[in-house]
């Protein structure tokens, strides 16, 4: 436990929220009245499944490489992201 909460980069506290987040919406979604909320909640759940799937990797690249350089291209990463949104927007106008 102690090793994990040392090796904490940005995308796994994202990762963590997302499915502590999604899996309480997709519940609340599943057990709503209408059909098409229950569809939606499920679609969540399915799209629970990547985001599982990167955190493996990413601990994965945690334990192979270090959490500091492993941030620091997560960062690079969500920088980049920010960008490109930028400029859409500056395109946009």
């Amino acid at each position: 436990m102690k090793n994990i909460l040392k090796n904490v980069t940005l995308f796994f506290i994202l990762g963590i929220f997302y499915i502590i987040g999604g899996s309480l919406y997709a519940i609340i979604l599943i057990t709503g009245n209408s059909a098409q909320d229950g569809l939606l909640g499920i679609y969540i759940l399915f799209s629970l499944i990547p985001v599982f799937i990167l955190l493996l990797l990413e601990r994965v690249l945690v334990r192979k490489f270090g959490n500091q350089k492993v941030n620091k291209a997560q960062f690079y990463f969500v920088l980049f992201v920010v960008f490109l949104w930028i400029v859409r927007t500056i395109a946009n106008l």
